[in-house]
């Protein structure tokens, strides 16, 4: 841990069509100089993640990505964070660095997020939900779910089973995977390692705002509850116009009613919905029952299992 905090780019990704790329950073300042969640014990686990709820976001900062002869200006919000859609001819390269226009470097992390744009030419993307969907965080469960991510280290964390099968056989039939949660930028470098350690296929994390530690103490909701995963999915889906799409998730908090509104606005794109049943949900099952006609009508199949199956025909 160094002697001062330092602002450093805690999270990045550029995901492209091929003709606009979407990008997104988020900047906070930390004395921390190891995120890698690589064999921590119960107590760094709890020490980093305790110091990564106190980062103060960098906000209302201009700041430029330098792709190397390319300079592209950005400016962050209240939260730190910067999201724009660039065109992706002006783009060549890697991020090298990034600075901030009153002076001064953002410290890029190794090994946390590719540096490079992600070009989408797979006609097929899966969309993943990552808490209680490939990762046990046991969400209904308050204290377990809190005693579980401050105190458990990365490699004992539990991945759900056959959900890798899953990811990886879209992979092998030329799909593309991205993950979008509800969790905050603060567990970014925590989820990167537990996707990158339990052999996940590599993608970009959409994940909310930071968190400030007494808002997950007091368990404070931060933001309309399903807003961030409707924005997001609106992004993505309107992103890639031509390419058929399978949302997976599970039926703790909203996925299947984010899902089902997302295919009302795109019925054309989405092809699979998968919701596993990690808990008993009346709510759910009637939702479901509600919708499966429309769905198949819509040529959209639904899957709401708790075991959900580890290969998908497209």
């Amino acid at each position: 841990m160094s002697t001062k905090k330092i602002p450093v780019l805690l999270s990045f990704y550029a995901l492209s069509n091929g003709k606009e790329a979407l990008m997104f950073g988020q900047i906070a300042t930390t004395r921390l100089n190891d995120l890698s969640f690589a064999a921590y014990s119960p107590r760094r686990t709890f020490r980093t993640l305790f110091a990564l709820y106190r980062t103060r976001p960098v906000a209302h900062i201009s700041v430029r990505l330098h792709f190397g002869s390319v300079s592209i200006p950005a400016k962050t919000d209240a939260t730190g964070a910067f999201f724009f859609k660039h065109p992706v001819e002006q783009v060549l390269g890697t991020l090298q660095r990034v600075t901030l226009d009153a002076g001064g470097e953002v410290t890029l992390l190794e090994g946390l997020y590719l540096r490079t744009i992600h070009h989408v030419v797979s006609p097929m993307v899966m969309v993943s939900d990552i808490d209680d969907t490939l990762l046990h965080s046991f969400i209904r469960n308050k204290l377990r779910k809190l005693r579980t991510l401050l105190f458990t280290p990365v490699e004992k964390r539990g991945a759900v089973k056959n959900m890798r099968e899953l990811m990886f056989d879209a992979v092998q039939q030329g799909g593309t995977v991205l993950y979008l949660s509800n969790s905050e930028q603060n567990l970014y470098p925590l989820i990167y390692r537990f996707l990158l350690h339990n052999k996940f296929p590599a993608g970009p994390l959409f994940l909310k705002q930071l968190r400030k530690l007494r808002d997950v103490f007091l368990y404070r909701k931060v933001g309309v509850p399903g807003i961030h995963k409707l924005k997001m999915l609106d992004q993505i889906l309107a992103l890639f116009p031509d390419k058929q799409f399978a949302l997976v998730g599970d039926n703790t908090q909203l996925d299947l009613p984010i899902y089902l509104t997302a295919s009302e606005k795109y019925p054309d794109n989405i092809r699979y919905i998968l919701i596993r049943k990690a808990r008993r949900s009346s709510s759910a099952q009637a939702l479901v029952k509600k919708t499966e006609a429309r769905l198949r009508e819509q040529n959209i199949t639904l899957y709401y299992d708790e075991n959900l199956p580890t290969s998908l025909s497209w």
